[in-house]
């Protein structure tokens, strides 16, 4: 069943492509509160209405647009099923225009299928145009979401599972939308900046102001006086939001990179928390549309209130399904048998990264599968490098170390503490099952890291 914030995107966006406005206020709360199933008139107690206001003129105008929309009778009974079968429907639509992708790699002349002189590793991110994209569902919610006055999203999960292929999208999706796009990698931040919140922040309005292709006017807003976080919010509403019309996507990938900086990290995300708030109150702040990238969850403390990871829209990218990874054999023109595409979601847990990355030696090196899975879990196999990233990261963290050495010697699943199985997950070591209870994520995991951590 799809959640009531999905539905509600997917209608409002669905509104404004068909119609070119959008929802008002009271139409988008009515229609939400009566997605939950809530009755006219505890939806009127909520909004502070009126129950003949809202059962009369505000639901019956909604319903009949969309109702005109979709081609079908809509009312508050049946919007919830009706509109979820749309999504499913439009779901498929999208699938079949990939099967169609598909049927043309397949059809194309021999001389013009795969060279193997030409045959790239990807390492990690998928060219916009590339053939070995797999779209995903998450994707429409991110395209609502940057669509929305106001629109924060939060995309998380594991290195290499496909975040920064996902940000080029919506990036492209914005600009064809004619927004303007601002993208920040923090990894690229200096080391004597990351520890200076007042050049980290100047940092940060230069480098926007100079994707924004405006002259640089630190100086004329920068108020030692009033602080670095005023400046720079004020940098932003009086300036960058002020002469630019159109929407702004502000897309802020490795958002990791400052959590070894708690300081900063605290100031700097509860300044972004802070615009959110504007944005419900202030229609220039409107325009801002803010993206954050990130592999693992914050190593550092922070109020709840002032985090910026309870707002908006949440995207937890997933690992691969078995149809998903067939389809990706099929774009590599590679033919696996139902064993075969067992065995390798075995081993790799449906992770992007490595799934490409096996398809890469079995079609430009003519690896078979058996080989690549006898040498996986060493460091002379195709993912050495992909492992031992982990293990850098585990060593930097022992108490991780620690709780995953407990994971790989049980047999069956382990109860950690939550911090560490949230931690664990969060860097695609491990699966959730219920509760605290967690085992590795894959195979290949569990076979390296038990010959390094725990037969020594």
């Amino acid at each position: 069943m799809t959640d009531i914030e999905s539905i509600s995107l997917f209608t409002e966006e669905l509104v404004r492509v068909k119609t070119g406005k959008s929802l008002s206020d009271i139409e988008r709360e009515v229609l939400r509160e009566s997605l939950c199933g809530k009755t006219y008139s505890q939806i009127a107690s909520k909004l502070d209405y009126s129950r003949d206001y809202i059962s009369q003129n505000v639901a019956p105008k909604l319903w009949k647009l969309l109702s005109i929309i979709l081609k079908e009778k809509i009312s508050k009974n049946n919007c919830r099923s009706v509109l979820e079968r749309k999504i499913i429907t439009y779901q498929g639509s999208r699938k079949e225009t990939t099967k169609t992708t598909l049927i043309n790699l397949n059809t194309i002349k021999d001389s013009e299928k795969l060279d193997i002189n030409d045959c790239k590793l990807l390492d990690g991110r998928v060219p916009m145009g590339s053939p070995y994209y797999i779209e995903r569902a998450e994707e429409l919610i991110c395209y609502l979401e940057i669509n929305k006055p106001g629109g924060f999203l939060r995309i998380k999960g594991p290195r290499q599972m496909g975040k920064t292929s996902l940000l080029m999208r919506i990036i492209a999706y914005a600009t064809k939308q004619q927004y303007k796009t601002v993208r920040l990698s923090l990894q690229r931040v200096d080391s004597t900046v990351s520890k200076d919140i007042n050049k980290f922040l100047r940092w940060f309005c230069a480098n926007a102001t100079r994707k924004l292709q405006l002259e640089a006017k630190l100086n004329e807003y920068w108020d030692e006086d009033i602080g670095s976080i005023e400046s720079c919010t004020f940098y932003f509403q009086d300036y960058l939001l002020s002469i630019i019309d159109s929407p702004i996507v502000l897309a802020i990938d490795e958002v990791d990179y400052i959590f070894q900086f708690p300081e900063i990290a605290n100031d700097f995300l509860s300044m972004l928390n802070a615009w959110y708030g504007e944005a419900k109150e202030v229609k220039l702040w409107q325009r801002l549309r803010i993206v954050l990238v990130k592999s693992t969850e914050a190593y550092i403390r922070m109020n709840i209130n002032k985090s910026p990871f309870n707002m908006g829209i949440a995207i937890d990218l997933s690992p691969f399904t078995l149809e998903q990874t067939q389809e990706l054999a099929q774009r590599y023109q590679i033919e696996l048998l139902p064993a075969e595409q067992n065995k390798l979601m075995r081993l790799v847990g449906g992770h992007p990264y490595l799934i490409n990355t096996t398809f890469y030696h079995i079609k430009c090196h003519n690896a078979s599968l058996e080989s690549l899975i006898e040498t996986a879990a060493t460091d002379t196999g195709i993912y050495s490098d992909h492992l031992h990233r982990h293990l850098q990261n585990l060593q930097q963290y022992p108490e991780l170390k620690t709780a995953f050495q407990q994971v790989l010697r049980a047999v069956t699943p382990v109860e950690l503490e939550q911090a560490l199985a949230f931690k664990l997950k969060s860097m695609g070591l491990v699966v959730q099952l219920e509760g605290n209870l967690v085992m590795p994520s894959c195979d290949l995991y569990r076979r390296y890291f038990y010959d390094l951590l725990i037969n020594i």
